[in-house]
């Protein structure tokens, strides 16, 4: 008994040492690189590893891998993350441009006059951090983050997958490892491409783009002691560079990086390299063919994966989140207004002192306050106080609010028009802008007023303008040019009027008007005097919800306007003058556009001939401008448009293939009333034309034929081009 007793403890010993040991679960890291464009193929890297069961503990991302990385390791899944990338629209997203139809239209249609914007500061340029503001990608991880980042307690180790972002201070030079704070600001601050996007400034820093010093984040990893590393590099090998400010600068920062990337390259016990060379940095458009690159690349990487992980057991790391429980608003303030009132931003908020917190109103409220295009930058901060109360601070940079606007277009018609404009926006805190503004061409036009969109918190437009302009026209007779014009205003417009939502206003005023006349002896001008004198009410009704005020492709606008001259104001003559216009674009299919529209003028009385409906050109295709000079018109036109192809793979450069007709009547209704022979007092015309994008605006080539209403008095076809290049900045008055 005595020897059993002691066999036992011993052979107990022995089988125990002859057992394997059970080892840690293994918990890996993912480094995540930048590349812009190029860190799509991320996304597809993440959707093999879900795929084939590696769970990952510990992330850190650089740049475009700081999004993909910092949104998966807060609880989205890899298709998840995909239809965000392919789905979004990322050349808006990457606008510093408030987003088209969010302003009330006026707004809409000053903002679109010019091509070019500078603002300054007492006259001075104030020069931006970067050309893009990235706003709109704030707004977009504002919405997917915002809830997470409070249930986290704002600490990056609490997020399902803890998590490192990479950055660099521009003040100090130095790299910048983000662990905690807002997760969509670390985001922000670690894709902010240096000359490209404004850096993110946060806690006293200027944080810009990890990848100026480190372009594969492995070091930040290592604090959190992996047990294994998979590292993801999208990198171009070849020496192709797109011609884009984010191509040449995104490559820039590879070369800079390199001895670094170097050394990361050997901390990481596994490294993909999806075949990127392909693509270059800009190219957010090919999302869905980078997602599939890093697929194959990851699938190629994954024999070596199991290789090296084999036999042993993987960390399943990813947490769950509680939800914490509802605060109250304690208070809401604002901080940064140098000029705009507080009391008339208070309005667009609905996160209201007493309520409880919803983080979805709370991004609506920075929205509406971004929309208003007084700031640059609009983002926020929680305050917590004990009771389960936050105090929630408006983070507002004010853009400089004085303005030169540039704008150049050319046409075969009026050849070269330049216009410049000097103002001063967001006068004492109200919104309203007074401006000078110069043009030379044709017209040549020289303006000074003020105007506004809101009267404090009311939208209530207003215009006060006094101007002096010089235009020529052409006299047509029989469809033959017979000699030139010229006619010199100068007046002013007193107008008010209701904002109607975001697509529509309404305004009634006073124009006052001094005509001289420049003409030669023909008979049909001979009954107009050397100078006219026009003063009268007027108004004006416009609803445009194109989604475009350019290259629209899908809406409708209505314009209504009317102006009477009256003796007892002292006018010249007694006169009713008013103007329907209205177009509709219909997406037949996702490449084809139907245009279709009608114009009516109207007139009683002496009309005078500054007040004449000139049509023709885009007007009516097939005659040129100025062709019909008349008292009455109505036109109907149809377009149809076929997009061929997208100028440098971009959506916002459409090329358009395009067939036109239109007919018109320049005849008194009450003669096409029980008219026989309409065809008579009718006039035709069709055409074929391109259009696109370039930088300076639209461009718009058009050939066109027309057919005069009597033959008999002009026989034969009319042969006519027109070609435009630019926005047109020309005030309407």
């Amino acid at each position: 008994m005595k020897i059993i007793a002691i066999s036992i403890p011993f052979l107990v010993s022995i089988v125990s040492a002859s057992l394997p040991v059970d080892s840690p679960p293994v918990k890996i890291g993912l480094a995540l690189s930048g590349g812009a464009a190029l860190g799509f193929a991320h996304i597809g890297v993440l959707k093999v590893l879900e795929r084939e069961g590696i769970p990952i503990s510990y992330i850190s991302g650089n740049s475009m891998g700081s999004m993909v990385g910092g949104v998966y390791a807060a609880g989205y899944r890899a298709t998840q993350i995909e239809s965000i990338a392919v789905n979004a629209d990322w050349s808006t997203l990457f606008s510093s441009n408030v987003p088209f139809g969010a302003q009330y239209l006026p707004e809409r249609q000053q903002g679109e006059r010019y091509i070019f914007q500078l603002r300054h500061r007492g006259f001075f340029p104030a020069l931006p951090s970067g050309l893009v503001s990235l706003q709109n990608v704030e707004f977009l991880l504002m919405k997917l983050l915002s809830e997470i980042e409070y249930n986290t307690y704002y600490n990056f180790d609490n997020l399902p997958i803890p998590y490192r972002a990479v950055a660099v201070d521009l003040i100090t030079g130095k790299k910048v490892i983000l662990r905690k704070g807002r997760l969509g600001q670390a985001i922000r601050a670690s894709i902010a491409i240096p000359g490209v996007f404004a850096p993110e400034k946060l806690a006293g820093q200027e944080l810009v783009d990890g990848g100026v010093q480190q372009y594969l984040p492995v070091d930040p990893l290592l604090e959190f002691k992996p047990d294994f590393i998979i590292a993801v590099l999208t990198m171009k090998h070849n020496p192709e560079t797109g011609v884009s400010l984010i191509d040449v600068i995104s490559r820039t920062m590879d070369v800079v990086s390199i001895e670094d990337l170097n050394r990361q390259k050997k901390l990481a016990n596994v490294l993909i390299e999806p075949n990127v060379d392909l693509f270059l940095h800009s190219d957010f458009a090919r999302a869905k063919e980078l997602i599939a690159a890093g697929e194959k690349a990851a699938a190629a990487a994954l024999p070596e994966i199991r290789a090296k992980l084999a036999g042993r057991t993987l960390a399943s790391q990813r947490k769950q989140i509680p939800k914490r429980p509802p605060v109250v608003v304690r208070s809401a303030h604002f901080e940064g207004l140098r000029v705009t009132k507080a009391n008339f931003l208070r309005r667009e908020l609905k996160t209201r002192p007493g309520n409880y917190l919803q983080f979805d109103q709370l991004i609506s409220d920075l929205v509406r306050l971004f929309n208003t295009g007084l700031f640059t930058d609009v983002n926020y901060r929680l305050e917590e106080y004990p009771g389960d109360s936050v105090a929630v601070i408006f983070e507002l940079e004010e853009r400089a609010y004085g303005f030169y606007s540039l704008g150049i277009r050319y046409d075969n018609i009026d050849n070269i028009g330049l216009g410049l404009e000097v103002g001063q926006g967001n006068l004492l805190g109200s919104g309203a802008s007074i401006r000078g503004v110069l043009h030379l061409g044709n017209p040549s036009e020289a303006r000074l007023g003020i105007t506004g969109t809101r009267i404090f918190w009311v939208p209530f437009g207003y215009r006060l303008d006094g101007f002096f302009n010089s235009r020529d026209h052409a006299y047509y007779e029989n469809g033959k040019w017979q000699a030139g014009y010229n006619i010199n205003t100068l007046g002013g417009i007193a107008e008010a009027g209701y904002i109607l939502g975001q697509n529509s206003f309404f305004n009634v005023g006073i124009k006052a008007r001094q005509i001289t006349y420049r003409k030669p002896a023909l008979p049909y001008l001979e009954p107009f005097p050397e100078r006219e004198r026009l003063i009268g009410p007027s108004g004006r009704w416009e609803f445009n919800n194109f989604n475009n005020l350019h290259l629209p492709t899908r809406g409708f606008t209505y314009r209504l306007t009317g102006f009477y001259a009256s003796r007892k104001l002292k006018s010249t003559d007694n006169f009713l003058k008013g103007n329907f216009f209205s177009e509709r674009i219909i997406p037949l299919t996702p490449s084809l556009l139907l245009h279709s529209g009608f114009e009516v003028g109207i007139s009683w009385g002496k009309l005078s001939l500054a007040e004449y409906f000139r049509s023709g050109g885009l007007g009516f295709i097939g005659f040129a401008p100025d062709e019909f000079t008349t008292t009455q018109k109505a036109i109907v036109r149809l377009s149809m448009n076929f997009r061929l192809f997208q100028l440098f793979n971009r959506s916002d450069y459409p090329f358009y293939g395009q067939l036109f007709f239109n007919i018109a009547t320049f005849e008194k209704l009450n003669k096409l009333i029980g008219k026989f022979d309409i065809y008579s007092l009718l006039n035709w015309g069709s055409g074929l034309g391109v259009r696109t994008n370039s930088p300076l605006g639209p461009c718009q080539f058009i050939f066109g034929v027309g057919d005069f209403a009597k033959p008999k008095t002009y026989p034969g076809i009319r042969f006519n081009s027109f070609l435009s290049i630019g926005r047109d900045f020309r005030y309407p008055d």
